[in-house]
């Protein structure tokens, strides 16, 4: 991160330090030191049970970004693009993932500047237009940037990730560093009602796994609740678009399946969900195997929302 946080303060862009103090060796020596007893192991902490970083969950991640555009027809909802065509608009994706978003916007308006950041660099480094820059950072923890830094702020698809609590905060930061005037954008899936059985379980182990590590999916559908919360905020706008699971949703149904089954499928989902079901990976997979014939009799229908506000 050391490079990170001075091509960052070079730019303009980050502004925190940081400074350390270190004992001398001879005053550390002349410390005795106590035995300590030796303290139980803390239970660990559930992690995230899906796969998101590997080969596979990259190529998912590109999919799953242009099904989105063809959805809504363009890469947002924000009215920011009359301001991205003239130039000098900021552009940040907290949470950018390998960037296909940062990287479809950045080749289209050439005259505004794109940032990104993730927690994991999976991002490209060197092939990348000029207009479009990379950083790694928690999005979890305060936005290395300052206030009012950004014309547009953009997040998506982080409901599995950020917990309840974080929320807020998380909401917070997006808006303190966007500017008077500018836009945030926070893009979800909804889980989907008029589920079969096989899909019932599905989505109820995720939200039941979701729930041990203190994520609420069902907060996802009033995030904007939380955006209005904000005392800079005034109105959230929501850009939903609703289709059908499988092959009764046509192009769209069939598209979502192959992502939603490529995700349940992975090896590190199937062992922790295996795990979590107290069942073999055959019989986890026998499971995942039968909503195929399921959606041929259901529609099942999935929802992805855009909530939208721009900063006071």
């Amino acid at each position: 991160m050391g490079n990170v946080k001075s091509n960052l303060k070079s730019r303009g862009i980050l502004t925190s330090s940081s400074k350390k103090y270190t004992k001398k060796r001879n005053e550390l020596q002349q410390i005795e030191q106590p035995e300590q007893p030796v303290q139980p192991e803390e239970p660990k902490e559930p992690t995230y049970h899906l796969s998101n970083h590997g080969n596979d969950d990259i190529d998912r991640q590109h999919f799953n970004h242009f099904f989105r555009k063809h959805l809504f027809q363009n890469n947002f909802s924000a009215p920011i693009e009359e301001k991205l065509i003239q130039g000098k608009c900021k552009v940040l994706d907290s949470g950018c993932g390998p960037g296909t978003w940062l990287l479809d916007l950045a080749t289209k308006y050439k005259n505004s500047n794109f940032f990104g950041i993730d927690i994991k660099p999976v991002y490209p480094s060197y092939i990348k237009p000029k207009n479009l820059e990379f950083y790694e950072a928690n999005i979890l923890n305060n936005l290395p940037f300052p206030d009012n830094a950004f014309d547009f702020v953009h997040q998506e698809i982080m409901a599995l990730i950020i917990k309840k609590v974080e929320w807020p905060r998380v909401i917070s930061e997006l808006i303190r560093v966007t500017r008077p005037g500018g836009f945030i954008e926070i893009v979800e899936y909804i889980s989907p009602d008029k589920n079969g059985p096989v899909m019932t379980e599905m989505y109820d182990t995720h939200t039941k796994m979701c729930l041990e590590r203190e994520i609420d999916t069902s907060l996802t559908p009033h995030l904007d609740k939380i955006i209005l919360s904000h005392p800079l905020i005034t109105n959230v706008n929501k850009d939903i678009k609703t289709f059908i699971i499988g092959p009764n949703g046509g192009g769209a149904g069939t598209t979502i399946l192959d992502i939603l089954l490529t995700f349940n499928i992975s090896d590190i989902a199937t062992e922790n969900i295996s795990r979590f079901l107290r069942i073999t990976k055959e019989e986890y997979t026998n499971k995942i195997a039968k909503i195929n014939e399921e959606l041929v009799n259901t529609k099942p229908e999935l929802s992805v929302c855009r909530f939208w506000a721009q900063k006071n």
